[in-house]
């Protein structure tokens, strides 16, 4: 309890003496705090932290998960392209040397130019993680086909792998040897067809992790095997 006491001496000099009482005693005026409550509060808010970490730590790895196959799979891209223009460049600039020297191709000129321009993408593709080699040293993977488009269309190879061919490399199959209309005007204005050599690449790409998840109506979602299908030409050009 308190006693006020007015002393004179100031014109509003109030002075308020508190009773000495014992330890632990309360007024009417103190706060009521529950015991429970008070200790209770921190660790249930703690509790709850952890339940919504829970909640979005899956969604928070998949994107990153996520973030991270784009950029392999971009880098994977660009390799692939570049694996593919540049066997097609070497086996279109040996191809001129050999028409040069020899003038007319035979089969076996035909393969090696296959074999120069697989071994180009196998080099070129080294970096991959699912870059694979036999045990006789062929390329496994990527898989690769080439053809030698010119107007003997002697080219019996053209568009074979080097592998058997699994269906979702959709592009390696079905091509002809003779030379498509890339050609160029001469001066005397006649249409003449520039052999060319093609190769097509098909590599598999790996994803972090494999999510195949249905959703009402028919729907889902599918993430996993990505297989990368890129192609280039490159003109043989003799001028």
């Amino acid at each position: 309890a308190e006693e006020i006491e007015h002393f004179p001496g100031g014109h509003d000099a109030v002075y308020a003496r508190r009773r000495d009482r014992p330890t632990g005693a309360h007024t009417m005026s103190d706060p009521v705090v529950s015991p429970d409550l008070a200790h209770s509060e921190t660790p249930s808010r703690r509790g709850q932290s952890l339940v919504e970490f829970a909640l979005v730590l899956p969604m928070l790895i998949v994107l990153l998960l996520g973030v991270a196959d784009f950029g392999r799979v971009f880098q994977a891209g660009i390799t692939m392209e570049a694996a593919a223009r540049n066997a097609a460049e070497a086996a279109a600039q040996e191809y001129t040397q050999m028409v040069r020297n020899k003038g007319t191709l035979s089969t076996a000129d035909y393969a090696h130019l296959h074999s120069l321009a697989l071994k180009e993408v196998c080099r070129e593709a080294d970096v991959l993680p699912n870059h694979a080699v036999d045990g006789a040293g062929q390329c496994t993977m990527p898989i690769a086909a080439v053809c030698v488009h010119d107007t003997a269309a002697a080219d019996t190879g053209c568009g074979s792998a080097q592998v058997s061919v699994p269906t979702s490399c959709s592009t390696i199959d079905g091509w002809s040897a003779v030379a498509s209309p890339a050609s160029i005007a001469p001066t005397n204005g006649a249409a003449v067809a520039l052999p060319y050599v093609e190769v097509r690449t098909c590599y598999k790409f790996t994803t972090l992790f494999n999510l195949h998840m249905a959703l009402p109506f028919g729907a889902g979602i599918s993430v996993g095997d990505i297989w990368l299908q890129r192609g280039r030409e490159f003109v043989a050009g003799d001028y």
